[in-house]
């Protein structure tokens, strides 16, 4: 996992609603915007009009390292279909570092 700066790969929007739901939700549960804090992934409440595309092992054909997964990727339709891809990307990624 490598970390990467949000705002360089959203949209300006995306960012700014990022940058004001977080203070807003500390407001709610204390702690939650702590300095130390990671966002490691985007949850959207509708499937993807897209489908990023990935080889037969789980990576992205298009950037390595990227193993996109659920329904922001294009590859579920709900709750369960989105963990059981989550899960076998987890296990993709996993064997792909053992491996190295």
């Amino acid at each position: 996992i490598t970390l990467t700066d949000l705002s360089k790969v959203v949209p300006d929007f995306v960012t700014a609603a990022i940058r004001e739901a977080i203070p807003a939700f500390d407001r709610q549960i204390k702690g939650f915007a702590k300095p130390d804090g990671l966002l490691t992934g985007v949850e959207t409440r509708t499937s993807s009009p897209v489908c990023i595309k990935r080889g037969k092992d789980y990576q992205s054909i298009n950037v390595q390292g990227l193993y996109p997964a659920g329904e922001g990727a294009g590859y579920a339709g709900g709750i369960w279909s989105a963990g059981i891809d989550g899960i076998r990307v987890a296990e993709a990624l996993a064997l792909a570092y053992l491996e190295d």
